[in-house]
């Protein structure tokens, strides 16, 4: 009986630890904000295409809605046209202006504004991303942080086989199922997206 007790508790393996990969940066007067409702505005980078932007704008709203308290809204180009604010966001930037635009008319308490500085949708995968929370209130950056994942470093792919080993989801005969992950760019955007929501 106690070799049986013994065996099944083997299968329940406790959680592996994550490695966090992102930095942050907060705000001295971080605390001070009252934050619930937040845009995401639509990703800025000039290497992507459409097919892109939307992995990672579906992961990163997954995430911070999933891992946060926060209320998340995810804005589109249409909803920036409609503001009248121009296409800044098309070369790579976003005017102040915009930002506030956006967060009056959808009632935002912050906006979430998220660059890629570099994106390999393929194999070898990589990623980084900024990302910024500007307070509606004053306009400021309240919080931010940063990420650079390279599919080839050891470092990534321990962290990649530790959350998706802690989710089961990746299982495989094999036992090696989290692989998927560094070829997936769907899964790989996802592991990013998490490293980030998790600062917040």
């Amino acid at each position: 009986m106690g070799l049986a007790l013994l065996t099944l508790a083997s299968c329940f393996s406790a959680p592996r630890e994550v490695e966090t990969l992102a930095r942050a940066r907060v705000a001295p007067d971080f605390a001070t904000y009252n934050i619930e409702r937040v845009g995401l505005m639509p990703i800025v980078g000039s290497t992507l295409n459409a097919h892109q932007s939307s992995v990672l704008e579906g992961a990163l709203f997954t995430e911070f809605s999933s891992g946060t308290d926060l209320e998340v809204v995810p804005l589109d180009s249409k909803d920036l046209e409609e503001l009248n604010l121009g296409t800044s966001y098309l070369r790579g930037t976003y005017e102040p202006a915009a930002i506030i635009g956006a967060a009056r008319r959808f009632r935002l308490d912050a906006t979430l504004v998220v660059t890629v500085t570099e994106y390999q949708f393929y194999t070898p995968q990589r990623l980084s991303l900024q990302i910024d929370l500007v307070a509606s209130e004053t306009g400021a950056v309240i919080w931010s942080s940063s990420l650079h994942l390279d599919a080839t470093t050891e470092r990534v792919q321990r962290a990649v086989e530790a959350f998706y080993s802690n989710s089961g989801s990746m299982d495989n005969v094999s036992g090696n199922g989290w692989e998927i992950a560094l070829l997936s760019p769907r899964l790989f955007a996802q592991f990013a997206a998490w490293q980030l929501a998790r600062l917040l």
